[in-house]
C-alpha cells in the first residue's frame, strides 16, 4: 500500500504553495455591487452577493466583485455552502474592503467578517472521487481535492455496484444540512484508483470536458474529407485556379499579378518543426535570402498555416463543436482534439509530401529584422519534411542527422533570422517569460517513464519567433483595415501587483531601478512599462532566484485573453497581436481565418461586418473561458502524473531548490521540476522563526535557515493522489 501523508501535523490549508497559482485581476474602480440596507441595532446591515471559497478547516472567504479584500466566513456561518457557490452574505464586523497597498503604518488589518444568508446558486452538481463501501449496499464518495469539503453519501441502490477504491463520477441530489452529509448517486465508474489511465478521465469528468464527438459531427467530417486528399474532398475546386511562383521574392515585384488567387507554393521548400510525439501539423515555414538587386541582404519569411476554415464552415456541426471545445487539450501521451482526427491529423494537417490548402503570411524583412513589406494570401503547399525539435537542435549544434543534410543551410539561416527578430523584440521591451516546464513521458498504459525539466531549445525559439512575426503582421494588417477581428490581448498589469512584486525583489536583495520604485510608491494609476519589467527580471538572471522571479512576475501580470478590440500585448511589447497560426487547435485562429479569406476574396461587405461585430464578443469570451479550463485540466493531470512518479521513488533522494516558504514549512522544487513540501515539523529539531521580510525560516538555536533559492537534498516521504500532495523530508 502507498504511504499517505501525515496530515495530523499540519493544516491542509497551509499546504498551498507560496507562489500564487491564479492570475491577478485588475481592480475595477467603479464597479457596482448589489447591496441592501436595513436596521441592525443602531447600525446598518449590509448584504452583498459573492462567490464562496472554502478551506479544509471549514472556514472560508467570499469574493465580492469590486472589493479587493475577501470577506472572512467562519465555519459556523458558512450555511452549508460549497466551494464556488454564488451566495448572499451579511457583514458582521467592521474592517477594510480594499487593500491599503502596503502603505499603512498600523500593520496588517484584519479581514472583515460576514455570514452566508443563503446559497443563490450551486456551482458544483457533479464530483469525482473515490468510492468507499460501508455496508448494506451504501457508501461514500471521498471527493478529489478542490470540489466538496465533505464526503458524499450514496444511498443503497445508487452505487452502480461500485467497489471500494474505484474512482467514480457522482451527481449531487441533496446538498445536506446541519449534521447531515450531502447525498448523491454514482453515474459513472471511471476505473480503479491505482490505474494511471484513470487520471485523464477523472479530470475530464470533473471539469465537464467533451472528449467524444457527436455522431452529427463525425458525419459532417466524413462528408467533407472524402478520401483524405484535396482532390477527393469537398474543396477539390480550390486547385482549379492557382497562381504559380518560382520563389517567394516574386510576390514583392511590381509585375506580380497573382493577388486575389490562391498561390501555388508547392515548389517552394517548406517544412514543419514540431515535437517528437506531435500528431497534427498546422504550421510550416520557409525562408529566402536575397543576395542581389535592390533587396540584397533582405530576408523573406514564409509562415504557412493549415486552411482549416475551408473545411469547417460557420454554422456547421463541426463549427458548433469546435466553438464548444474552444481548443485542444494536451495530456502526457494523449490529446483531446478540437477537431476530429480525420481532419486534425489528416486533411488539415500539413503532412510531408501531400498537397495541402493553407493561408500564408509572407514577410519581407530588412537586415535588422524590420518589416519592409508583407503579403497575406491563400495558398497551396507541399511540405518537404516533417522535422522534430530534437533533431533540428542537433543540426544547429552541427551534428549530422540522417535525412537533414539538404536542409542544414536553410535551418542555419532561419536561426540567424530568429535571433535578429528576438533581439529586436527584446530591444522594444518584450519580457522573457520562458519559465521552466515539465516534460512528462508515459507508456501506453499511462505509467510515467520519465519526468524532466524541458531544456531551452534553439529550434523552439526559431519557430516561436516566426510565429510571433506572423501573428503580429496579420493583426496589424486587419486592425489598420478596421475589419472586425479577434485579437490576443494582454493588458497592462495592476500597479498593486507590481508593488507586491517589487517588495519581493527587495526581500531577496535584488536591485530595483529608482524610476520603478518611484512609480510603485506613487499613485495607483501609475503604470510600469514592459521594458521596466524586463529590466527588473534581468537583475535576477544568473541568481538562484531566476526561475522563481520569472514565475512570480508572470503571475503578477494580467491574464492574456481574446477580445474583439486591438488593445496590444503588454508582455510581448506588441501594439498589434492575434492568434493566426494554430487553427487546428484554437478556435480564435479558425475564426479569423474566415474573416481573412472573405476579405481577400472581396466578400467583406457591411452585412458581414455587422455579423462579426455581433458574434465576436461571445466567440472571444467563450474561447478565453475554455482556454483557462484546458490549462487547468492540463495542470491537474500533470500533477497526478508527478505524484504517481514520486510514489515509485519513495525514500529516494533528489536535489532541488527552495521555491517557497511559509510559517508551516518550505516548498522544494526538484531539478526535474516536481514540487513538494517539507513540513516545519520534519525539519531538524529547532525553534523556527518565519522571517517574512526575508522569505525564510530560521532556527533560533542552530541559526540554520531555509530561504528561497537554497539548494537542498530531500527524500520522498509521502504522496497522496486525492489531496494532490507530495511530502519531502531533508535527506541530511
Amino acid at each position: 500500500m502507498k504511504k499517505k501523508g501525515n496530515y495530523g501535523k499540519l493544516n491542509k490549508a497551509s499546504r498551498t504553495s507560496s507562489v500564487n497559482s491564479s492570475a491577478p485581476v485588475r481592480r475595477k474602480k467603479q464597479t457596482k455591487v448589489k447591496l441592501t440596507k436595513g436596521k441592525q441595532g443602531k447600525g446598518k446591515l449590509f448584504r452583498y452577493e459573492g462567490v464562496f471559497s472554502a478551506t479544509d478547516k471549514g472556514y472560508g472567504f467570499v469574493k465580492v466583485e469590486g472589493f479587493t479584500r475577501d470577506i472572512f466566513i467562519s465555519e459556523r456561518f458558512t450555511n452549508y455552502a460549497f466551494p464556488g457557490d454564488k451566495v448572499l452574505i451579511e457583514l458582521l464586523s467592521p474592517g477594510p474592503l480594499y487593500e491599503d497597498n502596503g502603505r499603512s503604518s498600523g500593520g496588517a488589518q484584519k479581514s472583515r467578517e460576514g455570514k452566508i444568508i443563503k446559497v443563490i446558486e450551486h456551482s458544483v452538481t457533479r464530483i469525482v472521487g473515490t468510492f468507499e463501501e460501508i455496508r448494506n449496499g451504501y457508501g461514500f464518495v471521498i471527493p478529489d481535492k478542490g470540489t466538496l469539503a465533505s464526503d458524499l453519501f450514496i444511498p443503497k441502490g445508487n452505487t452502480m455496484d461500485a467497489v471500494t477504491g474505484q474512482k467514480v463520477l457522482a451527481e449531487i441530489s441533496d446538498y445536506g444540512e446541519f449534521k447531515r452529509s450531502p447525498e448523491g448517486r454514482i453515474i459513472q465508474i471511471i476505473g480503479d484508483t491505482d490505474d494511471p489511465l484513470t487520471d485523464d478521465v477523472s479530470v475530464i469528468c470533473a471539469l465537464g470536458l467533451r472528449s467524444e464527438f457527436p455522431d452529427a459531427v463525425i458525419r459532417n467530417c466524413v462528408d467533407i474529407c472524402g478520401d483524405g486528399t484535396i482532390e477527393g474532398s469537398s474543396s477539390a475546386h480550390e486547385l482549379d485556379d492557382l497562381y504559380r511562383i518560382d520563389k517567394l521574392s516574386d510576390v514583392f515585384k511590381d509585375s506580380f499579378a497573382g493577388k486575389g488567387k490562391r498561390l501555388d507554393l508547392r515548389d517552394i521548400v517548406t517544412f514543419t518543426i514540431d515535437g517528437d510525439d506531435s500528431g497534427d501539423f498546422d504550421d510550416a515555414v520557409s525562408l529566402e535570402c536575397i543576395e542581389d538587386g535592390e533587396l540584397e541582404g533582405a530576408y523573406i519569411v514564409g509562415v504557412h498555416i493549415a486552411d482549416v476554415s475551408e473545411y469547417v464552415r460557420e454554422g456547421s456541426p463541426l463549427d458548433a463543436e469546435s466553438l464548444e471545445r474552444g481548443c485542444s487539450i494536451y495530456f502526457p501521451g494523449k490529446v483531446i482534439p478540437m477537431l476530429p482526427e480525420k481532419l486534425s491529423n489528416g486533411l488539415c494537417s500539413l503532412n510531408p509530401d501531400e498537397d495541402r490548402l493553407s493561408l500564408s503570411a509572407i514577410v519581407l524583412l530588412g537586415e535588422d529584422g524590420k518589416t519592409l513589406d508583407h503579403l497575406i494570401t491563400e495558398s497551396v503547399i507541399r511540405s518537404s519534411k516533417r522535422m522534430t525539435y530534437s533533431k533540428v537542435d542537433k543540426v544547429l549544434d552541427e551534428e549530422r542527422v540522417a535525412g537533414y543534410k539538404q536542409f542544414e543551410g536553410v535551418l542555419e539561416k532561419m536561426r540567424e533570422v530568429s535571433l535578429i527578430l528576438r533581439e529586436r523584440r527584446f530591444s522594444k521591451g518584450s519580457v522573457d517569460f520562458d519559465i521552466e516546464e515539465a516534460e512528462i513521458s508515459v507508456d501506453d498504459k499511462g505509467n510515467v517513464t520519465d519526468i524532466r525539466a524541458r531544456a531551452r531549445s534553439a529550434s523552439r525559439s526559431l519557430i516561436e519567433e516566426f510565429m510571433l512575426l506572423a501573428n503580429k503582421t496579420v493583426a496589424k494588417h486587419f486592425c489598420k483595415k478596421k475589419i472586425p477581428f479577434a485579437y490576443r490581448v494582454h493588458e497592462d498589469p495592476d500597479i498593486v501587483k507590481i508593488r507586491e512584486l517589487v517588495e519581493t525583489f527587495k526581500k531577496l536583495g535584488l536591485s530595483v531601478d529608482r524610476k520603478v520604485l518611484k512609480k510603485v510608491n506613487g499613485s495607483d494609476d501609475a503604470s510600469v512599462s514592459s521594458a521596466e519589467i524586463a529590466t527588473l527580471m534581468n537583475s535576477a538572471e544568473g541568481t538562484p532566484f531566476e526561475m522563481l522571479i520569472k514565475t512570480l512576475t508572470l503571475r503578477s501580470m494580467q491574464r492574456a485573453e481574446y477580445k474583439p478590440e486591438c488593445l496590444g500585448h503588454y508582455g510581448l511589447a506588441f501594439k498589434y497581436y492575434c492568434h493566426f497560426t494554430s487553427p487546428i487547435r484554437r478556435y480564435p485562429d479558425l475564426q479569423i481565418h474566415r474573416i481573412i479569406k472573405q476579405t481577400l476574396r472581396g466578400e467583406m461587405n457591411n452585412a458581414l461586418k455587422e455579423h462579426y461585430e455581433d458574434i465576436l464578443p461571445e466567440v472571444c469570451h467563450r474561447s478565453s473561458v475554455m482556454e483557462r479550463k484546458a490549462a487547468e485540466a492540463e495542470a491537474q493531470v500533470d500533477r497526478l502524473k508527478m505524484i504517481r512518479y514520486m510514489e515509485d521513488h519513495m525514500g529516494e533522494e533528489f536535489e532541488g531548490t527552495v521555491s517557497g516558504v511559509t510559517r508551516y514549512g518550505v516548498f522544494v522544487k526538484l531539478d526535474n521540476s516536481i514540487e513538494g513540501m517539507i513540513s516545519v515539523y520534519d525539519l531538524p529539531a529547532d525553534d523556527y522563526i518565519y522571517e517574512e521580510s526575508l522569505l525564510r525560516l530560521s532556527g533560533r538555536r542552530s541559526r540554520r535557515y531555509y530561504g528561497i533559492g537554497k539548494r537542498m537534498c530531500v527524500k520522498v516521504s509521502a504522496c497522496d493522489l486525492n489531496q494532490r500532495i507530495i511530502d519531502f523530508i531533508p535527506a541530511d
